[in-house]
């Protein structure tokens, strides 16, 4: 009697579960600061519940958020100084934080559409009057973000979205800080492939972009194409996610960070170019 009871509440318990929206969590990812004793720790959060069709073999997803956290470590103690709510989710290789303008500059994504392109940059400087970029909603999508070393700029590449997966009038974007004035220069073509994108000299004053066929350059006037250039383009600025060979939170609570990875080499031959993570 028990065993045909549940069999017969089998199909109902199942409903419910799909039914039943819960809370869930991503692992906390790390971006290491300009000054490795500053990193973002970031959490998303979200909510999800079992499909009605079990084929698809995941949960359905809503309701990102973001908490972002600035922690300072001083020997083997780490204290919390800041912290940021988003309204959708982040990863940690579109979050930076420049230490000595204390200024976080993060890429969230737009609806529940994780891991797309569907993306907001948002700047938050320290004495206030954070801005995001597009200002109001449009149909241009963000490849790539960047902050210059020097924290007074931050690069985009951009486009219009067509069609899904189609897009045109790709541009480089410089906006500059604090003024918050951007200047846009037309680049013929972007794909958005590990051995191109941009790259930031290091003490920021230039920014090298590998389209497929050229390098351009931008060293505060106008995009030229340089003849001599990084010899890898995977690491965008010398702060962030990837200039580290790793950076994760152990427990209790420490950061940990791998090896800081080299800056370029210049370099006269685009054959040449190479992945450097």
């Amino acid at each position: 009697m028990k065993l045909f009871l549940t069999m017969a509440l089998l199909p109902f318990l199942i409903q419910c579960s799909q039914m039943i929206w819960r809370e869930a969590s991503l692992p906390e990812e790390v971006s290491p600061g300009s000054d490795p004793k500053h990193n973002l720790v970031l959490s998303v959060s979200y909510e999800e519940k079992d499909p009605w069709n079990p084929l698809n073999g995941t949960t359905d997803k809503r309701a990102y958020k973001t908490k972002i956290k600035l922690v300072e470590t001083q020997g083997k103690l780490t204290k919390e100084i800041k912290e940021w709510d988003l309204p959708s989710w982040a990863l940690s290789d579109g979050a930076f934080y420049h230490s000595q303008s204390s200024t976080l500059f993060v890429l969230y994504g737009k609806d529940d559409e994780y891991g797309t392109l569907n993306q907001t940059l948002s700047i938050f400087p320290t004495n206030g009057g954070a801005f995001s970029y597009p200002a109001s909603p449009e149909n241009r999508i963000i490849f790539q973000m960047a902050p210059s070393p020097n924290g007074k700029l931050v690069a985009l590449i951009t486009a219009n979205q067509k069609e899904y997966g189609e897009y045109a009038e790709f541009e480089l974007n410089l906006i500059q800080l604090p003024t918050k004035e951007i200047n846009t220069f037309p680049i013929s073509f972007w794909t958005a492939l590990p051995m191109y994108g941009m790259r930031w000299s290091e003490d920021g004053s230039s920014l090298y972009l590998r389209t497929p066929d050229r390098v351009l350059k931008w060293s505060g006037g106008d995009v030229n194409e340089t003849k001599t250039f990084p010899d890898c383009f995977s690491i965008p600025t010398n702060f962030g996610r990837w200039a580290y060979e790793s950076a994760e939170v152990v427990d209790p609570g420490q950061i940990r960070l791998g090896k800081k990875l080299p800056s370029p080499k210049l370099i006269s031959d685009i054959e040449k170019i190479r992945l450097c993570r």
